[in-house]
């Protein structure tokens, strides 16, 4: 899982490192391999490998047009890059997506459970003000759910220890 934020500077040959919580993501997977693309709202999506090839295998367009789907997929894949990680803990960002991402110095890294986000600092700034979704309102229905589930596990478990003595 991809966690936490961060601000990494990008190098003249357009390399960022990664935050060494993200390349050992999880249970320490230990990442050495990325497909990096055009996500949502300006920034710039990177998958494992092996991620990536699951989301694309497992997406479903029938909720899209024939015609929308197939331009999805077009430029979805096109933008995709497969990268890997230098002895530094680095991945080149292809010129192309720093231009379009308009990524030139300072990045803002999120990790997105499952998925790493990089973002110009001033862009992701411009997309939360513009956002309509409001994080109070999804906190509390993630806390809720939390809060719900751990009631219903223990009164699961105490019809269980009922029944059984």
């Amino acid at each position: 899982m991809f966690a936490g934020r961060y601000i990494h500077k990008i190098d003249e040959k357009g390399r960022i490192a990664l935050p060494a919580k993200m390349m050992k993501a999880g249970i320490g997977l230990g990442y050495t391999e990325f497909v990096i693309t055009k996500g949502i709202g300006g920034c710039l999506s990177i998958f494992p490998t092996n991620k990536f090839e699951e989301f694309i295998n497992n997406f479903d367009p029938s909720y899209l047009s024939f015609e929308d789907g197939l331009n999805f997929y077009r430029e979805f894949s096109s933008w995709a890059h497969y990268t890997s990680v230098d002895t530094q803990g680095r991945i080149l960002i292809p010129q192309i997506l720093q231009e379009e991402s308009n990524i030139r110095d300072e990045t803002l890294i999120l990790g997105v459970v499952d998925w790493i986000e990089v973002w110009d600092p001033k862009k992701y700034s411009e997309f939360k003000e513009k956002s309509k979704t409001d994080y109070d309102s999804g906190a509390r229905m993630f806390f809720g759910s939390l809060i719900r589930g751990k009631r219903a596990k223990n009164a699961n478990s105490e019809t269980s220890e009922r029944s059984d003595g």
